[in-house]
């Protein structure tokens, strides 16, 4: 299990409260929030403000009275009418935020124990089959060869050992297919009759 990573359906980086101390369960509040192009620190202030102020949970927004002042009067997600396709597209967009939001506080929760209950690691070999290509400067082929194979050393199997040097990104590997992973194990001597 990799470290749960938040996947929203739109948003930027600056938009997103995903921590539940931060936004205290108003999920459909930051979904909405994020959909109007909110900063992360308004969604934070907005929602700690409905939570003081009792909101139920579904809560999107607090409605606007004379010259911005709530009203105490809360837009509920599940009062919203999602007849025409407009609303109902954007209506669907905020309950895939939502959904996302619970995924992930869900696999947050549930990653700690997974780490601590984790099988141990096994040892594998990974063989990558690859031609590896390098641009050198060089005076002509042999010494382009010679330059290119420099942290090249021979091991007693008969393979090689790569010390790739040379400038950042000068080395390029293309890969012809699937790794192929096999697991080392220790397999028991078998016993041929004769």
């Amino acid at each position: 299990m990799q470290k749960p990573k938040f996947n929203p359906p739109y948003g930027g980086a600056i938009s997103h409260v995903a921590d539940p101390a931060e936004h205290h369960g108003y999920l459909h509040m930051v979904a909405w929030a994020v959909e109007i192009g909110s900063h992360a620190e308004y969604i934070k202030d907005r929602c700690a403000k409905v939570k003081a102020a009792g909101a139920p949970l579904d809560t999107l927004y607090e409605r606007s009275g004379p010259c911005g002042v709530g009203t105490g009067e809360w837009v509920r997600f599940s009062d919203i009418n999602t007849t025409g396709h407009d609303a109902a597209r954007g209506f669907v967009r905020i309950e895939q935020y939502v959904r996302e939001l619970v995924r992930y506080q869900h696999a947050v929760a549930q990653y700690p124990k997974w780490r601590r209950t984790a099988p141990p690691l096994k040892t594998f070999t990974v063989t990558i089959t690859a031609p590896i290509t390098t641009t050198v400067r060089a005076l002509d082929e042999e010494d382009a060869r010679r330059t290119a194979m420099a942290g090249w050393g021979p091991s007693p199997d008969g393979t090689a050992t790569a010390r790739l040097t040379g400038p950042p990104g000068s080395w390029v590997a293309k890969f012809n297919g699937t790794p192929s992973v096999k697991e080392v194990r220790r397999r028991p001597r078998s016993r041929c009759a004769r």
